[in-house]
Formats: C-alpha cells, sequence, structure tokens
C-alpha cells in the first residue's frame, strides 16, 4: 500500500506566512505547485526550514493538509512530525496517516538530553501508533537537537520496526553515513541533510538530498541526481563544484529567512516574514542574496 520513497532531491519545504505572521495558505498552494513543476523528487513539510517547533500544532497539521490537497498524490510526501513532547509527535504522526501522507520523518526532541534508551523509547512510543507497512525515516539533526541517533541505536530501531526505512542525517561527516551504511541488518536509505555533500553521499551509498536551497537552484540539483543516475560522474562533479560556490557564499547570512528571500525573489511567495525569534534580514544580506541570485540565473540561463 505504501510504496513510495524519499531519494533524489527532497525538498523541506518552508511555511509561507503573511505580514502578520500567519501562515499564508495562497503562497503555500503556490510554493507546492511550483515544486511539483521543478522536477524534484518528494516533499517534505514541517521540518526545520518549515519552522515546525514554532508553530503550534493546529498551523502544522494545516500546512499538512494544504500541501497534501495540492500535491494530489503526484509526488511523494512525507510530513516531519518531530515536536518537543512524545504525544505530540505522535499525533502528528496520526494526522499523516489520516491525510494520505506517503510516510512521515520523526526528528528527536531537542535540548533536553536523553540517552539511548529514553530516544529508543520515545521512536518505540510513536512508531508502534502507526500502520505496521507505514515508511518512517529517522530524522538526526545532532547540532540543533543535542540528540545523537547513532547507528547502534538505528540498527537496534530497524530491527524493532520494520516499517522504518531510512534516516535523513543533517551533518557533514562522512564517516558517519558509511557508519550508517555498513551494517549487519538492513541497510538503511540514507539521506543527507548538506548540499556540499549530496555527490559523496551518493557515491558513499545514500539514496539523496534534503535540501532547502534546492527549492530554489532546483535546476542545479536535479541536474547533479540526473547525471550520477546516468552514469556522468564528471558532469555531476562539476555541478557539485557550483552547488558548493553557492553554499559557501551562503554562510554567515540566517538560513530560513534567506530561503524565503530568494523564493520571494524567485516569485514564488509574496513575503519573506518569519515567525519569531528568526529575524528579518538586514538590506546588506538581502543585497548578497540577490547577486547570488541573478548570478545564478545568468549561468543557469534563467530569464524572468
Amino acid at each position: 500500500m505504501y510504496e513510495k520513497r524519499l531519494c533524489g532531491v527532497v525538498i523541506p519545504t518552508i511555511t509561507p506566512m503573511n505580514e502578520d505572521g500567519s501562515i499564508d495558505d495562497a503562497s503555500l498552494a503556490d510554493f507546492t505547485r511550483y515544486l511539483l513543476e521543478a522536477g524534484v523528487n518528494a516533499l517534505y513539510p514541517n521540518g526545520t526550514n518549515g519552522e515546525s517547533l514554532l508553530l503550534t500544532k493546529e498551523e502544522r497539521d494545516h500546512v499538512a493538509e494544504v500541501m497534501a490537497n495540492v500535491n494530489a498524490h503526484r509526488l511523494p510526501l512525507f510530513i516531519q512530525c518531530g515536536s518537543m513532547t512524545t504525544g505530540e509527535t505522535a499525533s502528528h504522526a496520526a494526522h499523516a496517516v489520516d491525510i494520505g501522507a506517503d510516510g512521515i520523518g520523526i526528528m528527536s526532541p531537542a535540548f533536553f538530553q536523553m540517552d539511548e534508551e529514553a530516544l529508543f523509547q520515545y521512536y518505540r512510543d510513536v512508531i508502534k501508533g502507526l500502520p505496521e507497512n507505514f515508511p518512517v525515516y529517522i530524522y538526526n539533526i545532532p547540532g540543533c537537537t543535542t540528540n545523537d541517533v547513532k547507528p547502534g541505536l538505528l540498527q537496534k530501531l530497524m530491527e524493532e520496526f520494520p516499517n522504518i526505512v531510512g534516516i535523513k542525517y543533517s551533518s557533514p561527516d562522512l564517516m558517519r553515513v558509511e557508519d550508517y551504511l555498513e551494517t549487519d541488518g538492513r541497510k538503511p536509505e540514507l539521506l543527507i541533510g548538506c548540499d556540499s555533500l549530496f555527490l559523496q553521499c551518493l557515491m558513499t551509498g545514500g539514496v539523496g538530498t534534503v535540501t532547502g536551497p534546492g527549492s530554489i537552484f532546483h535546476e542545479r540539483f536535479t541536474r547533479l541526481y540526473r547525471q550520477y543516475q546516468e552514469g556522468d560522474y564528471a558532469g555531476a562533479a562539476m555541478t557539485q563544484k557550483k552547488i558548493v560556490e553557492t553554499d559557501r557564499k551562503l554562510v554567515g547570512i540566517p538560513g530560513i529567512p534567506a530561503l524565503k528571500t530568494l523564493l520571494k525573489l524567485r516569485g514564488v511567495i509574496r513575503t519573506d516574514v518569519c515567525r519569531g525569534p528568526l529575524r528579518p534580514l538586514k538590506e546588506d544580506e538581502k543585497r548578497i542574496l540577490e547577486e547570488i541570485y541573478a548570478a545564478y540565473c545568468e549561468e543557469e540561463g534563467i530569464h524572468e
């Protein structure tokens, strides 16, 4: 029944907002339609880039519903359900099932340090309420949550729950990628959350990237994945170099406000408003983004 998976260029979607900080449904629908036409491989709402921990439970469910309705099962849709409590995470997971999502991602709770047993119990208590074949990806972003899902814990979880199919790992550590993939049990479908390691992840045995900038620079990201699939490794390496160059230029500019500013420049959303305490960008930061986007359009032959 649940056959779709995350692979290739997966977009962790932003949450467009009105000037007053409420969710902009029209822009959210436009953003979804834009991604449907962009050639990306899957949608991943309510993750880090979606400002999920700054949204209410009701807002997160609403975002998932809007995207599910507009997507209408065309692209794989996996809802990120992790929150600060086990109960809310389980509620988001059940809601994802109800709205017809293809699967979910589950991030560890943040801030409070947990040992391996506590993390195992958290994932167990969420997953046990799901249909047994409903696909789950563990979302490990230890730099933000402080709670690292290590290879041994992932293997233990995959042994216990056959519907855990993989992991999204958001850290620039290729050695850890190798550790996840070198297992005596089932091999996880691994996606990297680091743009500069997209090609390296694929060549190591991963299946794709989860990339916020890929929503703006999708021509480049989808080209790399296509080149890799076709065996054009030299071409993929050249494309990866371009991705890294842009990645370096974005360093120092707050990530989520930058994504919204770039999507506004591309004409996809109406405002670059973020939920506090995320701050608006300064004028010099916006000028840098304008230069990055103009250079990208020139290199890719985009005329808008």
